[in-house]
């Protein structure tokens, strides 16, 4: 006579309801654990590895995300062939594409090359004054240089007046800091914050490349500024990528205030190249239409 199961496995509702039980419990505690809160979406580990001390920037804090990045439609998944695509895009420079159609024109639809007082003359006709510096952006030559080497993939921020702290991004592929140029700009004031805090040395040792923070190549703007107001000096670098970075293909153009979460090939890829534009913009975390910002602008009194 064949031996029966057990009582308890011949009801298979009761099995079906333990399965059900123990991979809820499961995938509980994984989200609870997780550091991205994500089941199937989850980034690579960090391979960028920097810390900084605990005193430095300890008010400074970043604006925190509205959303959960499990819903972002920027994945890991096809990383390898976002890479390749974009090494090839960069890679050939004869065609220019989408990414860079202005220079089709010889750079007169946007920006163009002319010199200060070329600019200057625009004022006195009744034609559209053309985008870029009507003063001039003191950088070093050797930083310019370095900047100019950059021909694929860029991503700039800037802070002047030490008004906010330097934020390293996280998640990215493997082979990223390989193909994309970080760039910080920042004023002495801000270069004086970092040398107390022993983030960058106070005797630089002498060298054709810019110091660098992490994954962040620092760029000190020294000398006279465009502006007297710290926040117009840091919209320059941030608006005129194409100026600062001839080369570059590609830019990513980042608030202080904000951290890189995402890897930025991933988020050029899937938000301009993909799409086949010129330009993509995040939305405001709090303003939701012009209006809101050009009044919060006001009442900033910028």
């Amino acid at each position: 006579m064949a031996s029966k199961p057990p009582l308890l496995f011949q009801s298979k509702v009761l099995c079906f309801s333990l399965l059900y039980l123990f991979s809820s419990l499961f995938f509980s505690l994984y989200i609870s654990f997780s550091q991205t809160k994500c089941l199937f979406n989850s980034p690579p580990p960090d391979y960028l590895l920097f810390s900084y001390p605990t005193t430095y920037g300890e008010h400074k804090h970043a604006i925190p995300a509205t959303r959960s990045s499990c819903s972002s439609p920027v994945t890991f998944t096809d990383y390898e062939v976002v890479l390749e695509e974009i090494r090839v895009l960069c890679g050939n420079s004869t065609d220019f594409g989408v990414g860079l159609r202005y220079l089709k024109d010889g750079g007169q639809r946007f920006g163009g090359g002319f010199s200060t007082q070329e600019r200057k003359s625009f004022f006195d006709k009744t034609d559209e004054v053309p985008c870029g510096f009507f003063t001039e952006f003191p950088i070093r030559d050797s930083d310019r240089q370095a900047m100019a080497s950059c021909k694929g993939v860029v991503v700039v921020s800037a802070i002047f007046n030490n008004h906010d702290k330097i934020r390293q991004p996280k998640n990215l592929g493997v082979e990223t800091l390989h193909t994309v140029c970080f760039f910080m700009f920042i004023d002495n004031s801000t270069l004086q914050d970092l040398q107390s805090h022993k983030i960058i040395s106070n005797n630089p040792t002498p060298s054709s490349r810019p110091p660098k923070d992490g994954a962040w190549n620092i760029v000190t703007v020294q000398g006279k500024l465009p502006y007297d107001d710290p926040a117009m000096n840091g919209v320059i670098p941030k608006h005129l990528v194409h100026r600062l970075f001839p080369n570059a293909r590609y830019s990513v153009c980042l608030d202080a205030k904000l951290q890189l979460m995402a890897d930025p090939l991933l988020l050029v890829h899937s938000m301009v190249v993909s799409e086949g534009v010129d330009m993509a913009i995040a939305k405001h975390p709090f303003n939701v239409d012009v209006m809101e910002e050009t009044i919060a602008t006001a009442r900033c009194k910028k």
